[in-house]
Parts: structure tokens; sequence; C-alpha cells
């Protein structure tokens, strides 16, 4: 059984928009990130598969899973931030998206998901 390229190209397409609803603070780049950063991965996945293809089944798997890794490695890596510090240096310094970033990450999608939005705290009257 061989893997279809839409396998690759639907889980490289997967990890990118998980790194821009995760970390939503990438300005205006962030939408141009995904488009270039999806054409080169769409081309890599093309390549990648025809040389999976002529192997076995242990060799497809450690294929993608080494493609997954290093799709969301890069995604993680160069998705632009406004603060200058890469979402992989955030989760490294233990920086981990909240239910407030998911909400405005869906936000920027097109996605509202008022659940997301911590309660709001009630003014006391003066």
């Amino acid at each position: 059984m061989t893997l279809p390229v839409s396998f690759y190209i639907l889980m490289a397409a997967a990890l990118h928009l998980g790194a821009f609803i995760s970390y939503p603070h990438s300005g205006r780049f962030g939408f141009t990130f995904l488009y270039v950063s999806m054409i080169l991965w769409t081309g890599g996945a093309i390549f990648i598969n025809r040389a999976a293809n002529y192997h076995g089944g242990a060799w497809k798997a450690a294929v993608a899973a080494g493609f997954a890794l290093l799709c969301a490695f890069s995604a993680f890596a160069f998705l632009p931030q406004k603060d200058g510090k890469s979402p992989l240096l955030k989760l490294t310094s233990g920086q981990y998206p909240e239910k407030r970033d998911l909400y405005f990450g869906l936000l920027r999608l097109g996605v509202d998901a008022p659940g997301l939005l911590p309660p709001q705290k009630e003014e006391p009257l003066p």
C-alpha cells in the first residue's frame, strides 16, 4: 500500500495551521508565511512521496514520521511573531498557548469560539 501525496500535504497543512492557531500573534506576515511554507512543503511532499514508495512499509512509516517532525519544526521555528521570539523558543521557555491564544488564532481564520475566552469579571458598582 502506498501513501498518497495528499496525505503528506494534509499533514503539513494541519501542522502549520496548528502552529498558526496556537501562536496567533504573527503580525501581517503570518498568512504570507503560511502560503509560502505550504507551497514549499507541497513540493517537498511530492519528492518525498516518490522516494518513499520505492521501499517497504517500515520505511514509509519512518519517512512519514520524519516528514511530520521536520514540518512541525519548521512551522514552530520560522513562524513570525510580533515580539520577535519564535514559537519554538516560547515552547522551550515554558510559554505554552492558552485558551485565549487559541480563541484569537481561530478568530483570525474566521471561526468564532467564545467558549475559549475566560469568563468576564464583573466590575463592582460604585
